[in-house]
């Protein structure tokens, strides 16, 4: 199955996330999601896809990754390829953001997105994070271990919950460190 997607052909995007080739138009054999996020943001908690493969490829910016029990720091150019049943997960440093792509062999996945979406516009609001992760498991993601953990700006896997005010005190001391003010939410 030949594809050509033109930028505007693109479906809506979630929080950074686009869908640059779906798997429908694949025929499910491959998708590929294309990221841009802020710095110091906790990804989503450490989990694993038992009937995919997920690949990410940095191409600008940096990701800190969690693959299994390593952590490492991808830069431009940068690359992991993850296989089924693998845990992992990732975040951005306090400094910069990343602009990435992720590839799933095979698709599927990458509908989680467009869904999540229009759960959010059907209530009003953010979804909590069991209604995420019942609305995930539809598509090959399953937390690990038995309570959430995300990834911190500084590689370090914490309790979900206290994961992004982690961020924000990594931003905060990084701009410090800068001279500069965090922005006032």
């Amino acid at each position: 199955m030949t594809s050509i997607v033109l930028a505007g052909q693109r479906p809506p995007g979630r929080r950074g996330f686009e869908i640059v080739l779906s798997s429908e138009m694949t025929g499910g054999t491959a998708a590929l999601v294309e990221a841009r996020v802020d710095p110091a943001m906790s990804g989503p908690p450490l989990h694993t896809h038992s009937a995919s493969e997920e690949t990410y490829f940095v191409v600008s910016g940096s990701l800190i990754l969690q693959v299994g029990e390593e952590v490492v720091e991808l830069g431009a150019g940068g690359l992991a390829h993850i296989t089924r049943g693998t845990e992992h997960t990732w975040s951005t440093p306090a400094s910069h953001g990343a602009h990435f792509l992720t590839l799933h062999l095979p698709g599927g996945y990458e509908n989680y997105h467009p869904t999540a979406l229009q759960a959010e516009k059907d209530k009003g609001g953010p979804l909590v994070q069991d209604d995420l992760f019942e609305l995930a498991a539809r598509f090959d993601w399953k937390m690990a271990g038995t309570s959430p953990r995300r990834l911190t700006p500084l590689g370090v896997l914490v309790p979900a919950g206290q994961a992004d005010a982690e961020a924000e005190a990594a931003r905060a001391d990084y701009l410090a460190s800068q001279g500069q003010a965090a922005p006032v939410a």
